[in-house]
């Protein structure tokens, strides 16, 4: 199926594939360049849902993203 670019740069998703991927309001789509071609895949609500949980979990190690990588560069380089 062939679609335009709106002068907003979006793509509207016809209602059938909306429909048979359960797309609605919010729904989450990942966009994947392979090549030449733009995959739009649905990403299913047990992630969206796996996502809010993991942010809930408390760090056991009060460390920053920069120490976090730091020690795993220091395990890289001592491998």
């Amino acid at each position: 199926m062939i679609v335009t670019v709106s002068k907003g740069q979006q793509i509207t998703i016809p209602s059938k594939y909306r429909k048979d991927f359960g797309l609605r309001v919010g729904s989450k789509v990942e966009i994947i360049k392979r090549g030449n071609d733009m995959l739009v895949k649905p990403i299913e609500e047990d992630l969206s849902k796996l996502f809010k949980e993991a942010q809930k979990i408390r760090p056991k190690y009060k460390l920053t993203a920069k120490q976090m990588d730091e020690l795993i560069e220091d395990e890289i380089l001592r491998q």
